[in-house]
């Protein structure tokens, strides 16, 4: 928007001429150097910079402090009026279908409560009426960095004869697109008059004086800025006086976007402060004694740290509301006037986990009326809603009150369902007493003694309260009636005739074995006995043919056959025994029982066995149960002592079967035995399953499990009752009494 002619704009250089070389001459300082009336001229434009310079240093509201600046530009310049304009943006439509981050909602679908002001219809600046006047530029210009935004512009600040309320309704977006381009462009300019112009398409300035535009650089961090400054010049004013009222009004600006960011950090340590007093007051709440006193606490509190002349709490449950609290009231009259106007706000703004600021109202009541200045409710399932109210005519509250008033709304409504719980268990309401009384800062004097006393008394309770001394220990489960089987001699396990858990009777085949040795020898001892029986047939039909003719031959041949006699026998003899040994390698079962050998064919189908390998087990149908428990010597002595006095009760639990106790009863208790895995020593201890057939049906059930002989179990003894002190700290009472027995 660089100028070359009079009716251009140009942009402002803080040194150097004017673009477009239509600028006039400077003056020669030497003239009206010492006239008075252009002394007492900078005079008064210096007093009102340093006015200005410290006002951008004090801590006055913003909009006291934007009042002030549009007052002494207006009278600095002369001005035709002067305009402070805020500036939003929101997103343009061309960038509507842009990617969002997931979980980020965008400003135009942001929820609005039923009966709160929209963010349209709040105050920018503390003190200013309302932002009813804000206008969305529709055509919004690309900014420097490539984007485009759409502009919403609300007046912060005017003053003057011409102001943006004397431009014609037909040309309002003509002027606000000439606001919007100077935005973009992000420098001070100077734009000439255009009257009546009204395309919307064409900034421009449409009044009928020159107007200077400076944006206002208040927050280093937005892309754009916060507040506009427009000033309309005095008119029939050349170039040169409009290039110093443009750099007066830059320096204005200047002075304005520090005094922005100082109250900026003002806002943020104001807010640091109240949510600090915040925390306070939650901390509090969480820690009253009844829900009477949170309620009262609650309102209390928003009325001394809030601007707020009256807060009062309700309960909001399926449209039907009950006040009962009122910041600084005793009682209430909820029959009155002013109760049913505070149920009938809160039944109305009524929203869970919400606060709305609400806008003062400039046409009810007098100064003695209360307005509605916020609505705060808590969750749904709590139904508290907090209201404050202040006098006509007061400022509205600033929109970061918001959050914290929300914050202790949720936990007030968190603090009483808490104390509602707690009142409803017996002797609740004592125990929170005490609770809050241990937290508390302001104790009575015995407070301290007496729970001391109480504390070691009930520790002293506790430790000689008498609990029953439970000594565990391992153990294996072992039957008293069983068949081992054991291999016979060194063989090939040839067939398997049963499997785990099946029942057996006396005679019945377990297991077929082979020996290719045996075979072998008696294969060799048939043949040898063949031999010899082919042998005596021969020697007797010699014995028969020599009977008559030679008596010496036949003696010889007799001989012989007794001979071959005595070896047939030998050899039948060897034969039977072979055969007996043959019959061994069919195991059978010698009793009734069922057969306890898990996983049989898979250890022994096939393949060969030593003597004396253990091959499988069979358990007696009736048999009884033993348990060989190994008890360390530790604490043997309470087994003993409990078994001796009769009051002695074990029972045994397995891995897989620990919510069915087996019942025990003692048999006797052996020598120490040393654990050769540890090095521990224990004393040996055997049990007997009581008769039951509760035990019975269990035990055999572990048929299906694995093997029974020899299942881990863990007993625990049950002994005499003894003090809790001497069951928690036994080993070390038993270590220091083994020593004393040393030297007493």
């Amino acid at each position: 928007m660089q100028a070359d002619v009079h009716d251009q704009p140009f942009v402002f250089s803080p040194s150097g001429p004017a673009p477009g070389g239509n600028a006039a001459p400077h003056p020669q300082r030497s003239t009206g150097e010492n006239n008075p009336l252009v002394q007492e001229t900078r005079r008064e434009i210096a007093d009102i910079v340093r006015e200005v310079a410290l006002a951008a240093r004090s801590h006055a509201s913003r909009h006291q402090f934007l009042g002030m600046l549009a007052n002494r530009i207006l009278v600095a310049m002369a001005a035709e009026g002067v305009v402070i304009w805020n500036v939003d943006t929101r997103e343009c439509p061309s960038r509507r279908d842009a990617p969002t981050v997931p979980g980020c909602p965008s400003r135009r679908d942001e929820p609005t409560v039923p009966g709160c002001p929209s963010r349209r219809d709040e105050p920018t600046v503390p003190g200013c009426p309302s932002r009813r006047d804000e206008t969305t530029v529709p055509g919004c210009p690309s900014r420097r960095d490539g984007s485009t935004d759409e502009w919403t512009f609300s007046v912060a600040h005017r003053i003057g004869k011409v102001t943006d309320q004397t431009i014609p309704s037909e040309s309002a977006n003509t002027h606000l697109q000439m606001i919007a381009e100077v935005i973009a462009s992000g420098q001070p300019v100077v734009v000439p008059a255009t009257p009546g112009a009204t395309d919307s398409a064409l900034p421009a300035n449409p009044t009928h004086v020159a107007a200077a535009v400076v944006p206002i650089e208040s927050n280093p961090i937005s892309p754009h800025p916060s507040y506009v400054l427009e000033v309309f010049l005095e008119p029939d004013c050349g170039i040169a006086t409009q290039r110093g009222y443009l750099r007066f009004v830059a320096q204005m600006a200047d002075l304005a976007g520090e005094f922005l960011r100082n109250d900026q950090l003002r806002c943020l340590d104001h807010k640091a402060r109240v949510n600090d007093q915040v925390d306070a007051i939650i901390a509090s709440l969480h820690a009253q004694t009844n829900s009477r006193s949170i309620e009262m606490l609650a309102v209390d509190s928003v009325a001394k740290i809030f601007p707020l002349d009256r807060v009062a709490l309700c309960y909001v449950e399926a449209n039907d509301c009950k006040l009962v609290a009122v910041s600084h009231v005793g009682t209430i009259d909820r029959n009155g006037s002013a109760a049913k106007q505070i149920e009938a706000v809160a039944n109305e703004y009524y929203c869970p986990a919400t606060s709305c600021i609400m806008l003062p109202d400039e046409q009810e009541g007098g100064s003695s009326d209360l307005e509605v200045r916020f609505v705060a409710s808590s969750e749904e399932c709590d139904a508290v809603c907090l209201v404050g109210f202040v006098r006509s005519g007061s400022e509205p509250l600033d929109d970061l009150l918001s959050e914290p008033l929300c914050r202790i709304a949720l936990h007030t409504g968190l603090a009483i369902r808490h104390r509602r719980m707690l009142e409803a268990i017996p002797m609740g309401r004592v125990i929170g007493a005490l609770a809050n009384q241990i937290h508390s800062r302001r104790r009575a004097k015995w407070f301290n003694p007496v729970v001391g006393i109480l504390f070691m008394a009930l520790v002293a309770v506790a430790a000689l309260y008498p609990v029953p001394m439970r000594v565990t220990a391992p153990a294996v489960l072992r039957p008293a009636d069983v068949q081992r089987v054991f291999a016979p001699r060194s063989a090939v396990i040839e067939s398997i005739h049963v499997a785990n858990g099946e029942s057996v009777t006396s005679g019945q085949k377990l297991l077929s074995m082979s020996d290719p040795t045996l075979e072998q020898q008696m294969t060799a001892l048939i043949g040898r006995r063949s031999i010899l029986i082919q042998k005596q047939s021969a020697f007797m039909t010699a014995l028969v043919d020599t009977a008559s003719n030679r008596t010496d031959r036949s003696e010889q041949l007799q001989s012989e056959r007794s001979l071959l006699a005595e070896e047939l026998q030998t050899i039948d003899q060897q034969l039977a025994d072979l055969e007996e040994v043959k019959q061994s390698l069919v195991i059978r079962a010698t009793n009734d029982g069922v057969v306890d050998a898990w996983q049989i064919e898979q250890r022994l189908q096939g393949r060969p066995v030593n003597r004396g390998d253990a091959l499988l087990e069979v358990i007696g149908n009736e048999t009884r149960w033993f348990v060989d428990a190994r008890v360390p010597l530790s604490r043997i002595d309470p087994v003993h002592h409990a078994n001796q006095k009769g009051v002695l009760s074990a029972v045994a639990t397995m891995n897989d079967a620990k919510d069915q106790p087996l019942p025990l009863t003692m048999q006797s208790i052996g020598p120490v035995i040393r654990n050769t895995k540890d090095g521990t020593d224990a004393k040996a201890v055997v049990l007997q399953i009581e008769s039951s057939e509760k035990s019975m049906e269990l035990c055999r059930s572990l048929q299906n499990r694995g093997s029974v002989n020899g299942t881990p179990i863990r007993v625990m003894f049950q002994c005499e009752d003894l003090p809790l002190v001497n069951v928690v700290f036994y080993d070390a009472i038993e270590m220091i009494r083994a020593n004393l027995k040393m030297y007493f």
